[in-house]
């Protein structure tokens, strides 16, 4: 389970887990982005300034080995030294990991249905043209959510986007607000499934079983033992993925029939 990262200084909050999360995924991008091959490349790059050479050694401030492994978090409002934006100017489109509405509902800030859909407008244009229609209805000013069907779980597997699975968690988050259990169960679906394509992409590497477990303990399944009893059950990606992988390798497996019969 993800654990509260206690920092040096005293009086000064602990890190919460999944700020720890966005923020190396945040500079995973940021390497992917750049080329940069390290926290201290970066900081050559973007904190040149502050960066003394000695005689022996050189006097560094070190805060990019401190967002790469997940143990500060970087500011993000307006200032000289605002790091998003240090960033962004150099590296654009990395700043839209660290803002992803994803955050704020794993940190469990209030959501209702508006925001649900309003958090959902600002993912990628291909995800927002599954889950939306592509105009405004007459006298309406934002296009309407499309339903959420079979097609659209398709859609969204096919995409295999990190804004996907963000997509199919905040659906996951709506269907409690409107209390959909249709919605929920093809959400999850959409989540469970996707996690075997996103394990491969650079942008996680290292970061996955953490915010895996995160948004599990988050998106919990509905289980009903009677038409007025439901319970919440926590399904862990770590076994889903041996399961995955144990059905990867009996399908690969040749049977009796591929043997040669000589």
């Amino acid at each position: 389970m993800p654990t509260i990262v206690e920092p040096r200084g005293r009086g000064r909050p602990a890190t919460h887990p999944v700020d720890r999360v966005r923020t190396k995924l945040w500079f995973n991008v940021l390497k992917l982005f750049s080329g940069l091959p390290s926290a201290y490349a970066m900081e050559i790059a973007l904190d040149g300034d502050l960066i003394r050479k000695r005689q022996t050694d050189v006097a560094r401030p070190r805060r990019w080995d401190r967002y790469e492994k997940g143990t500060t978090v970087p500011s993000d409002k307006p200032g000289p030294r605002n790091a998003i934006e240090q960033a962004e100017t150099h590296f654009p489109g990395a700043a839209r990991w660290f803002r992803s509405p994803l955050w704020a509902y794993l940190k469990k800030e209030p959501f209702d249905a508006r925001r649900f859909e309003d958090a959902l407008r600002t993912l990628e244009p291909a995800v927002v043209a599954v889950l939306f229609e592509a105009e405004p209805r007459p006298n309406e000013t934002a296009p309407r959510q499309r339903p959420f069907d079979a097609d659209s779980v398709k859609a969204l597997l096919a995409i295999g986007s990190f804004d996907a699975l963000v997509a199919a968690v905040l659906l996951a988050g709506l269907s409690e607000a409107i209390a959909s259990p249709e919605l929920r169960e093809r959400a999850l679906h959409v989540y469970i499934e996707i996690q075997a394509p996103l394990r491969q992409r650079p942008e996680l590497a290292g970061i996955y079983p953490e915010l895996f477990t995160l948004i599990d303990s988050r998106c919990k399944h509905w289980v009903y033992l009677s038409s007025n009893q439901r319970m919440d059950v926590v399904i862990f990606s770590q076994g889903v993925a041996a399961e995955q992988e144990r059905r990867a390798r009996q399908a690969e497996a040749p049977t009796d029939s591929d043997s040669d019969p000589s």
